[in-house]
């Protein structure tokens, strides 16, 4: 990848949430990509400490309300060594991703929505097959059994393209991956940085997975808790805007993955 610079137990909305019974864990990051978050941004803040007590938090912000203040506030009320960044000009969440990566201080990472789809307290079993050396990849799987979705609203249009795209892109992986786009993956750093992901905007999600299994790298699927979302604006829409975003945006992943898994881009 190249060098890219850039400036307790959870309420749940709910939902039963407890912090798993692992170890403690250190020495890892999370980088927190926002895009108008200032509503949910202290709740996530407040409970992604919580599960993850000395991890280090890296928080890269593309929108234009206060979320990025909101966060460095929250950071000097707690003494809390969290680093804020802007992602100037919304260059996109890939590209927030790659600043995060490139400024990570510890060679395992996580990245995390802030809209609190996904559950922070799901956080030490995505980090505990990397700290174990079982994985290089850890995709947090919204459609895996054992998936608590019960405070999530389903759409027909979305559940079917995610459906067409992960069988699609299993095929050309050649491995049953259940949860291509998922915002909630782990990962170590030779690994993300071999699989060194062009794109910057949302295609990312499944070039992670397509290109690291290519590469050999091991991947593990961990069911976790997913919301509706609690904050921001959805990139879909609803009826037939819904309808035709994720057609467009389902035409392009499963084009980039044909392409990538042909060698062409």
């Amino acid at each position: 990848m190249r060098e890219i610079r850039g400036q307790k137990r959870g309420r749940g909305r709910g939902i039963n949430i407890t912090i798993c019974g692992l170890k403690q864990m250190k020495n890892f990051t999370i980088i927190i990509s926002t895009f108008n978050e200032e509503e949910t941004i202290r709740e996530c803040l407040d409970r992604v400490r919580a599960s993850a007590p000395e991890a280090e938090i890296i928080l890269i912000h593309g929108g234009r309300d206060r979320t990025a203040e909101e966060a460095r506030d929250w950071g000097k009320e707690r003494s809390d060594p969290i680093r804020v960044f802007n992602n100037y000009g919304d260059s996109g969440k890939a590209h927030a991703i790659k600043v995060g990566i490139t400024l990570a201080s510890y060679p395992i990472m996580l990245q995390f929505d802030a809209d609190l789809q996904f559950a922070p307290e799901d956080i030490p079993r995505m980090i505990e097959p990397l700290m174990d050396g079982r994985a290089d990849l850890v995709i947090g799987s919204r459609f895996m059994e054992g998936v608590d979705k019960s405070g999530y609203q389903s759409s027909f249009f979305r559940d079917k393209g995610n459906t067409f795209l992960n069988r699609y892109i299993s095929f050309l992986a050649g491995q049953s991956i259940s949860d291509v786009t998922t915002g909630m993956k782990s990962w170590n750093k030779k690994a993300i940085w071999d699989i060194d992901f062009k794109d910057n905007r949302f295609v990312y999600e499944m070039e992670i997975v397509v290109r690291g299994a290519l590469k050999g790298y091991r991947i593990i699927q961990i069911p976790v808790i997913y919301l509706s979302r609690q904050g921001g604006a959805s990139g879909h829409g609803t009826g037939l805007t819904e309808f035709f975003s994720i057609i467009r945006t389902g035409f392009l992943i499963a084009l980039r993955a044909t392409m990538i898994r042909c060698n062409l881009w």
